[in-house]
């Protein structure tokens, strides 16, 4: 695993939170409709004044009103959905997915419920239940740029940056002023730039990309930590790593709370080798956010890379539970079962990873190794085939 999986940097904190300049309130329903169910001028007056805490960003007061517009009438689905919002934006999101799943109840195509259901997911590292509800989202609007933001930094997670450009490009082709879109974006054309094998000239133009996307954000957020950042996130690409880590360390100087910055310097340490450095910050990372998907499979990939394979497997089962499809966790999860002498228990991973990412040699050769040591030569050989032909491939 790579920086580039923190790039949700947040998402947590880091995703949608930061994206506040696409957040359009939930389809607010017209004074006419709570009139027609018999509400007083009273209640109208509270679900104006909500709405314009909402505006305003007061959502703790904006949360009160509604619920006390839904105390009165629990049947109002757009206080719901906004009740929901509201939450999600005080960073209480499992406060609001239990709003959002009640709205869903009654409409489940209600747009706003479904995007807001599946950001905090992604805030709470749940991909797994994060993929399935944005997938339902985008079947009723696929032109929302939030939710095309949310679907990129989905695939950026797993380290698809193919996958990833097209719902980032039309992100910023929608909202072409934020920065933070055109940052992951960015992030994304660096990845098929200097890490994918292919067409020269396919690699020289999202090179090209990647530059012009750097200077339009040191024009427009110079010496900022999320300039730093993406300067970093470029540079790990380029497999610069100890260039990297010093753009993440002034950004951190910068903004000592930038989310997931704790990740991306621990991922970079790990990388080179710094095993108790790595662990230092990727604990840091779990203390503020105990249920990190990602800090979880970075430990264990540090705790693999350490040959610490006992420490690594609670950890990467945990991760699993929440995020199944997840390459790295699958791959490494594979590895430290063959290594702690447990073949059969490493293979389903394995071959979940292959799946997982169908261009990687890795996981083939350790399938050959299982099926030799449990005796399968037919088996044992065509992994090896495989692993032989991807590895010609430079994969």
């Amino acid at each position: 695993m790579n920086a580039h999986n923190s790039l949700w940097h947040g998402t947590t904190d880091h995703h949608c939170r930061r994206h506040r300049p696409f957040w359009v309130a939930a389809v607010l329903i017209a004074l006419a409709a709570i009139g027609a169910k018999g509400q007083t001028p009273s209640l109208e007056e509270l679900f104006h004044r909500a709405q314009a805490a909402s505006r305003h960003s007061d959502y703790a007061l904006a949360e009160k009103l509604y619920r006390q517009v839904l105390a009165a009438d629990p049947d109002i689905l757009a206080a719901r959905v906004n009740l929901g919002l509201a939450c999600y934006w005080q960073h209480k999101s499992q406060e609001a997915l239990v709003e959002l799943r009640t709205a869903l109840q009654t409409n489940p195509r209600e747009f706003s419920a479904l995007l807001f259901s599946g950001l905090a997911y992604l805030d709470l590292t749940d991909y797994d239940r994060a993929r399935k509800v944005l997938e339902q989202a985008r079947h009723v609007n696929e032109k929302d740029p939030l939710l095309l933001w949310a679907l990129g930094s989905l695939a950026m997670i797993h380290n698809d940056a193919r996958a990833a450009v097209p719902p980032l490009e039309g992100c910023v082709s929608l909202a072409p002023e934020n920065l933070r879109c055109i940052w992951l974006l960015g992030s994304a054309y660096s990845i098929l730039a200097y890490r994918e094998h292919g067409k020269a000239a396919v690699r020289a133009d999202y090179a090209a990309r990647v530059e012009s996307a750097l200077h339009k954000m040191e024009e427009r957020q110079p010496n900022s930590a999320l300039y730093h950042v993406f300067k970093g996130d470029v540079l790990a690409a380029r497999q610069a790593t100890a260039e990297s880590l010093a753009e993440y360390e002034k950004a951190r100087a910068i903004d000592p709370h930038w989310p997931d910055i704790h990740l991306l310097i621990g991922s970079l340490m790990g990388l080179q080798g710094r095993w108790d450095d790595a662990l230092r910050e990727l604990k840091g990372q779990l203390e503020l956010h105990p249920e990190d998907t990602r800090a979880m499979i970075e430990m264990g990939s540090v705790y693999c890379r350490a040959s610490k394979f006992g420490e690594a497997v609670p950890l990467l089962n945990r991760a699993l539970a929440r995020d199944s499809d997840n390459y790295e966790a699958n791959y490494r999860l594979g590895q430290a079962y063959l290594s702690l002498g447990q073949a059969p228990a490493s293979i389903p991973y394995l071959e979940h990873a292959t799946l997982a990412d169908s261009e990687k040699s890795s996981p083939y050769y350790l399938l050959y190794r299982a099926y030799r040591s449990l005796k399968q030569p037919d088996k044992a050989a065509t992994a090896l085939a495989k692993f032989k032909q991807l590895k010609a491939q430079g994969s």
